[in-house]
C-alpha cells in the first residue's frame, strides 16, 4: 500500500465529508477520488495536489509530508518546492550556485 494513498485516505477521512462532495470541490469525478483513495492511480498532477492540500487544509508538517509522499512516489521534486522555485525566478542564480556547491 502506497504512502502516499495512506496519508491521503486519514486525511479525507478525518475531513469527515462525504467522497461526491469533496471530489465536487476539487472539480474531479468522484469515481477518480475512490481510485486515488485505493490506490488504483498514481498521485495527481500539481494543480490537483494543491487543491487537494488546501481542500484538505493541511499545514506546516503535514503539507510537507503530503507533498513529500507524492515526490517520492512519482520521483519527482515536492510540488510546494517547485511552485516556489517557479515563482521566485530570481533566486534560480542563488540555487544554481548551491547545486554547484553540492556536487562539489
Amino acid at each position: 500500500m502506497s504512502k502516499f494513498r495512506t496519508f491521503l485516505k486519514k486525511e479525507f477521512n478525518n475531513k469527515n465529508t462525504s467522497q461526491n462532495k469533496f471530489a465536487q470541490s476539487l472539480g474531479i469525478s468522484s469515481y477518480y477520488l475512490g481510485q486515488l483513495l485505493k490506490g488504483e492511480k498514481s498521485p495527481p498532477d500539481r494543480n490537483l495536489q494543491i487543491r487537494i492540500s488546501e481542500e484538505l487544509e493541511l499545514e506546516g508538517q503535514k503539507k510537507s509530508q503530503y507533498f513529500d509522499l507524492i515526490a517520492k512516489e512519482k520521483e519527482d521534486i515536492p510540488t510546494d518546492i517547485y511552485m516556489k522555485i517557479l515563482n521566485n525566478p530570481d533566486k534560480w542564480d542563488e540555487i544554481r550556485k548551491f547545486m554547484k556547491k553540492e556536487i562539489k
